[in-house]
């Protein structure tokens, strides 16, 4: 599980939501929202696209051996994906700048930039 923190400095606003469709929140522009004990969520901000967390338990990502703690979490942004892991609980701080970036800053635990195939063919 893992607690999270938006700040939205965007123009827009947009929704959170749980992906076992338990909950959604509203994401309002020029605000800070908090949710605690997540497992996998969805935030959907209008005109730039969705953010999954997908949580990966105690699973590794295979290739990558590095971060080595208890918990796992994938987040995929469009075309970039963010491997973090912590051990107990994860504290993730996401803001969106005024031009609709994101950026991921974590409390506990190591967070690195991976690079996973969106689309591939298999033979």
């Amino acid at each position: 599980m893992f607690n999270i923190k938006i700040i939205n400095n965007f123009r827009y606003s947009g929704t959170l939501r749980k992906t076992d469709e338990s909950g959604e929140w509203v994401i309002n522009h020029n605000h800070t929202a908090e949710k605690n004990d997540l497992k996998s969520a969805l935030l959907q901000i209008y005109t730039i696209g969705q953010v999954a967390f997908l949580d990966l338990g105690e699973k590794k990502i295979e290739n990558y051996p590095y971060p080595t703690e208890k918990y796992g979490l994938l987040i995929r942004c469009h075309s970039t994906e963010v491997y973090y892991r912590y051990e107990e609980k994860g504290d993730i701080i996401l803001t969106i700048d005024e031009l609709g970036c994101y950026s991921i800053e974590v409390q506990n635990g190591t967070a690195v930039e991976i690079k996973l195939p969106e689309l591939s063919i298999k033979n």
